[in-house]
């Protein structure tokens, strides 16, 4: 159906929890037994941000050396959920926006075309609809891309998100070392409230896993 193919853009901060959210779609949706594959556009080199996009044919440019399927072809079936799209350069945009419409796509140096089942999810820390007013994001994209848009608060906006999110990753944790931590003294939860939280939940998550990893006794204290 139609919402099996609807885009979806993320607007929020970096680590205000896009990716987790996008994958809980995912698993949600019709497409959940089939792959989610996430990528990190701000990640990528320039020059090589269509090969990881769309993959490559043997010999399309100097280190090609072998035939590579890209991240739509990995997705197949699934979502493909492309993080910081607005750093993608302006030729891969192009390219991006007829995989968008026709659901087809080329490898690099190829001639077949490769036709697509995938749900496109995007996000962006930067607001897109600005970058395309700046000349640095088609505006014609932008649209195809914003069917339907969520909006993620930084967590300094959802204090009363904190210490839920703080005691789940607490408990992602404790499996994962195979600890049993069983929370947060009065003293900790009160600073874990109070404070600004500028790298959002992912932050959080890795204070709570390194406060875990340092902890002597059965909860975590102030000092420990």
């Amino acid at each position: 159906d139609e919402d099996n193919y609807k885009t979806i853009l993320f607007i929020g901060e970096t680590g205000s929890g896009k990716e987790a959210v996008a994958r809980k779609i995912h698993e949600k949706s019709k497409r959940a037994g089939h792959p989610f594959v996430a990528l990190d556009c701000g990640a990528l080199p320039k020059d090589l941000a269509g090969s990881e996009l769309f993959g490559h044919e043997k010999g399309a440019f100097t280190g090609a050396i072998n035939s590579k399927a890209g991240q739509f072809e990995l997705a197949e079936g699934g979502t493909l959920f492309l993080d910081e799209v607005a750093n993608l350069p302006f030729d891969i945009q192009t390219l991006l926006l007829r995989v968008v419409q026709e659901r087809k796509m080329k490898r690099i140096g190829g001639a077949n075309e490769i036709s697509l089942d995938v749900r496109i999810l995007v996000a962006s820390n930067e607001n897109l609809y600005e970058a395309t007013k700046k000349g640095k994001f088609r505006e014609d994209l932008y649209h195809r891309f914003n069917e339907f848009s969520i909006h993620l608060s930084p967590l300094r906006e959802r204090k009363e998100d904190i210490l839920p999110l703080a005691n789940w990753f607490l408990k992602e944790v404790n499996e994962e070392l195979q600890k049993q931590i069983q929370g947060f003294d009065d003293e900790v939860s009160k600073c874990l409230l109070g404070y600004s939280w500028p790298g959002n939940i992912r932050e959080l998550k890795n204070v709570v896993k390194r406060a875990t990893l340092l902890a002597q006794s059965n909860q975590i204290q102030m000092h420990n």
